[in-house]
């Protein structure tokens, strides 16, 4: 009996109903009318009779929630046929896609219960497509295609959706003519064999059809279903190796909800079977996932566990993704040998052992005191009380210092008060996010999905096509010339154990579950095969694609509806060794840049030595400097909308390699950039995945970096006489002139300038967030009209740049009271700790002051050091207010005193302080656009100071206190960091800065 026989007996085959076959050439056939309707995924199940009991799959798909699409080259289908039908029962496919069919013109095909819908190879052997459809799907073929690839097109219908799907093959000889193929913006799917080769679904390199394909699919907004994790689809019996050239490419609405699983081998074809399943949305709950004890991980254990298992990794030769796969696995497998872990409903931030045993003593003395009660047992259930009460409260301090130790004060109050409601034992469960849209009301998974839709929107930017092309261009055409070692030479053992020591503990871990507190505990034999993964991704410019997969948390900006998905800012988790190695590519991109003074002096972001108070202390220096010289400073604030998240890709990787980064740097970073995708997690459920285009990836180490060098062109661009500040994407331009009407001149040249480069690179600009001020101490003095292209420019007067508020006449008054508000805010944190028993600490309040209170008061001081001393004490009252919450003094109380006892000294000393090391430090920084107007200031004709008049008094002030010599500030290290570098020893006998013999003879002299 044969296997199609055996199929029929078993009662598997669908009934025989009319077969819509195409004949090779001709027209496009519709499906029978017999074909059914209803919702496109629950109509797809095939009709048939009911299969016995033979404990195999059931054949029939009753009321199935799912579409199963199978895509196979077959290599000749005719011998193969009995399998073929096999498999399609088995697996209920609804529709197979073919390639190589090898059937010849005019002779007859057929597979019972599904349309077949063909295109033979004319006068020529092999090739051919064939797609075949359940008889109850409405189908119709719309195109097909056979001078170079070979493709049939086939229209899905039913009452609700529609879909067309392709079935493509094509050879490695001819051309891929994928600009034939009218894509849809949704219900698309293309399945085939495309022979080409690239990283994103799993080859070591990437080829010119590769690389077509690629940008095929970003300019037709489709996403790969490939997964180069996956297992390979083709074996080369020539070769004796793995590929996988059989791909799907669909659109966003079809991805969401698609799954590919590669099946065994069918029929003896080289290739495997693919299947594609297409689901609907399930709303499932999540569990809650365990999380990592690190205060009982057994660190010795997990050291030697981590050796053991990665021993038998090999990493030369391989595929990234299946060594970085097994590297993981390892890790986890060493952490659950040797870490507890589980879920805590009741968990308590300050609870410990030594508390529990004190809570347990408790209630065994009261206990006793109940059962026997006696004076001895009620002292002594007073005593087990009172060292429980005492314990507690000790716990309850330990746990504040160990949970604040790692947090940003200033920007986490919201942690704060959390954890202070928290250790005061108060309910604050979270509310779970419920979102509203189009009358809908979204929670859980359905709510995953619209945040992920909406970050999705976020990082589409429409690029010109001819732009495209030019850049695409230019980036094929550039070679790799000169090459520097920070570019080509292998990551080094001390640059790894560097990046891992600069890993922060207690920081969320990404898609792979692998957290710094892991890696920073890893063994030796471990490391050094973290250390080969690393040179391994590093030589073959390929980044894994779980490196490249993010999970997304929403959280709610202040003051925003919180039923609206933009009402949320994504915080991107993404793996914690890919942040490893990014750190060290990061470290080697800077130092390149910075040595080679690529990067513009007016950017000031993501810099060392260099912060937001440079260029806010720059801009008032400037309009300070304008009144003196009796000019008017017109200033422009631009807002770049969305610019990290709207970078274009190709774009940016055009201005690596005109800056000179190419070799391994340069792959790297373009494997890094390339195929990003996230999920959004919400409440515990885990939304579909998606495709972000454009952008650098949030919470990259190396984003900052990369965007920065993105926007590094703008400045040059820049028309005489106009001048700019960057920090990252705040951007402000300004000019001084005599005259209003040639600032305005100037600025609109500049204006345009900006506009046409935004153009050029596909940069959004938020014509109604631009706006402009005109600072002059003239009443008559009154600005132009500014545009920025059709759209006028709106003059305000005040601006906010980072943080600081600038008024027109520079009196900053705005600024201190914005500043005192924002300070007495954070007072209430101190006020909630001050009236708990175990926060009424004066440690405790100390650091909660500096850590979130001072800060405001504080910041841009040296921008704002010419402000009137009455608005400053205004700031002073805030502190004098602190310092009585600290100490629990009266209102009488001496302020020099409270100073005294809390060691917090007055902030104009403070102010001082930060104004001459500002000073100093643009004094030594040669390249600082503040150095040289400290060397040239000189006092001007008005009685007005400004920041460099305030540096040089207090410098003259504290003359005797001063070091006479100061080293400038240096990025460059004594060595490049992938250099083995010994230790020198460099003796001085004498200490420096020290001038007189007597000074020198005091610090050196013996005891």
């Amino acid at each position: 009996m044969t296997l199609g026989n055996r199929i029929d007996s078993n009662g598997a085959r669908p009934v025989r109903i009319h077969q819509a076959g195409a004949a090779p050439g001709s027209a496009p056939q519709r499906s029978p009318p017999s074909a059914t309707g209803g919702p496109f995924i629950s109509s797809c199940g095939a009709r048939g009779r009911e299969r016995k009991a033979t404990g195999r799959k059931n054949g029939r798909a009753k009321d199935n929630p799912t579409i199963n699409i199978m895509h196979w080259n077959a290599e000749g289908v005719s011998n193969k046929k009995e399998e073929l039908e096999h498999f399609l029962y088995e697996n209920s496919i609804n529709i197979c896609c073919i390639q190589e069919t090898h059937l010849q013109e005019g002779k007859p095909f057929k597979i019972r219960g599904y349309q077949v819908f063909r295109s033979d190879r004319q006068g020529r052997k092999k090739g051919g497509v064939m797609t075949l459809v359940r008889n109850n799907i409405n189908a119709s073929e719309t195109n097909r295609y056979m001078e170079e690839a070979e493709y049939i097109e086939v229209k899905i219908t039913t009452n609700d959706s529609k879909m067309n799907i392709v079935n493509y093959y094509c050879p490695n000889d001819k051309m891929l003519s994928l600009d034939t193929i009218q894509v849809p913006d949704s219900g698309f799917l293309i399945a085939g064999d495309f022979n080409s080769q690239s990283q994103s679904w799993g080859y070591k390199t990437l080829d010119r059809r590769g690389e077509d394909i690629e940008s095929w699919q970003d300019d037709n907004n489709l996403i790969l279903v490939n997964d180069p994790r996956d297992p390979s689809t083709f074996y080369s019996r020539r070769w004796h190796s793995t590929t996988t050239p059989d791909l799907a490419l669909c659109t966003d609405d079809i991805h969401k909800n698609i799954s590919r699983k590669v099946d065994e081998q069918l029929g003896g074809s080289d290739h495997r079977p693919v299947l594609l399943t297409i689901s609907r949305d399930s709303a499932s709950e999540h569990p809650q996932h365990p999380r990592w004890n690190y205060k009982k991980a057994k660190w010795g254990l997990f050291n030697i566990r981590t050796n053991e298992l990665t021993r038998a990794i090999e990493t030369e030769g391989r595929n990234i993704n299946n060594v970085i796969k097994e590297f993981n696995a390892s890790i986890i497998q060493a952490a659950k040998d040797s870490i507890p872990r589980g879920v805590r409903k009741d968990y308590i931030p300050y609870w410990s052992d030594e508390l529990q045993k004190t809570h347990d003593a408790l209630t065994r003395m009261r206990e006793e005191a109940e059962t026997n009660p006696s004076q001895e047992n009620n002292i002594k259930l007073q005593e087990s009380k009172a060292k429980h009460l005492k314990t507690k409260l000790e716990c309850k301090r330990r746990g504040w210092r160990e949970k604040t130790a790692g947090l940003n004060m200033e920007k986490d109050t919201t942690k704060l008060w959390k954890l202070t409601r928290a250790l005061n034992e108060e309910g604050n469960k979270g509310q779970k996010i419920t979102l509203e849209e189009e009358g809908r009301t979204l929670t859980g998974k359905a709510a995953a999905n619209a945040f992920a839709q909406a970050y999705r929107g976020e990082s589409d930017t429409t690029i010109p096509l001819p732009l495209q092309k030019e850049v695409r261009t230019e980036i094929r055409e550039r070679t790799e010339r000169n090459v520097q070692d920070a570019m080509q030479q292998n990551i080094t053992m001390a640059e790894l154990k560097n990046a891992i020591k600069k890993l922060k503990k207690k920081k969320s871990l990404g898609p792979d579950n692998i957290t710094n507190e892991m890696l920073q505990h890893i063994g030796n034999s471990a490391l050094q095969k973290l250390l080969g993964i690393f040179n391994l991704s590093w030589r073959q410019g390929q980044v894994p694609q779980c490196w490249k997969e993010a999970r997304m948390i929403p959280v709610l900006k202040k003051g925003k509806n919180k039923t609206k998905t933009l009402s949320y800012r994504p915080i991107s988790l993404t793996s914690c060794v890919c942040k490893t190695m990014e750190r060290i590519v990061n470290q080697r991109l800077q130092l390149y840049l910075e040595s080679e003074s690529i990067i513009v002096p007016e950017q000031a972001g993501f810099r060392q030595h260099r912060s937001t108070e440079d260029q806010t202390t720059h801009l008032s220096q400037v309009i300070e400097d304008a009144y003196q010289a009796q000019k008017v400073t017109l200033a422009t604030f631009i807002d770049l909308q969305k610019a990290f998240d709207k970078v274009w890709k190709d774009g940016l990787l055009v201005k690596l390699l005109r800056s000179g980064v190419k070799g391994n740097m340069y792959q790297w970073t373009k494997s890094y950039l390339h195929n990003r995708k996230a999920r959004v997690l919400v409440d515990g459920h885990c939304g579909r995945k998606v495709l972000l285009r454009q952008g650098v990836p949030q919470g990259g180490v190396l984003s900052p970096t990369l965007f920065i060098l993105f926007i590094n062109d703008l400045v040059p661009e820049l028309p005489k006489g106009v001048q700019a500040a960057l920090y990252a994407d705040d951007l402000v331009l300004w000019c001084s002139e005599e005259y209003a009407t040639t600032a305005t001149y100037r600025m609109q040249l500049a204006l345009e300038k900006v506009a046409a480069w935004a153009e050029d690179w596909c940069v959004t600009i938020n014509r109604e967030k631009t706006t402009a001020t005109l600072f002059t101490l003239s009443a008559k003095a009154t600005p132009g009209k500014l545009t920025l292209g059709d759209t006028p420019l709106k003059f305000e007067y005040q601006q906010t740049y980072l943080g600081v508020t600038y008024d027109k006449r520079m009196t900053w008054k705005q600024h201190i009271i914005n500043a005192e508000g924002k300070a007495r805010r954070k007072l209430n944190i101190m006020r909630k700790l001050a009236g708990s028993h175990w926060g009424a600490n004066e440690k405790i309040l100390k650091t909660v002051y500096q850590g979130t209170v001072r800060p405001h008061l504080e910041y841009g001081s040296s921008s704002w050091a010419t402000a009137a001393k009455t608005h400053q004490q205004a700031l002073d009252k805030v502190q004098n207010q602190a310092l009585r919450i600290i100490t629990g003094a009266m209102k009488s109380t001496p302020i020099q005193k409270m100073e005294q006892v809390t060691g917090i000294p007055p902030l104009s000393k403070r102010r001082d302080c930060k104004t001459m090391v500002q000073a100093t430090k643009y004094q030594c920084t040669h390249d600082h656009p503040m150095s040289d107007r400290l060397k040239k200031m000189s006092s001007g004709r008005l009685k007005r100071s400004s920041f460099a008049l305030e540096a040089r008094a207090l410098q003259k002030k504290h003359q005797t206190e001063m070091p006479e010599l100061v080293e400038p500030p240096s990025f460059s290290l004594d060595a490049p960091p992938w250099e083995d570098r010994q230790g020198n020893l460099d003796i001085q006998t004498s200490v420096p800065y020290l001038t007189t013999k007597d000074e020198q003879s005091n610090v050196t002299k013996k005891p």
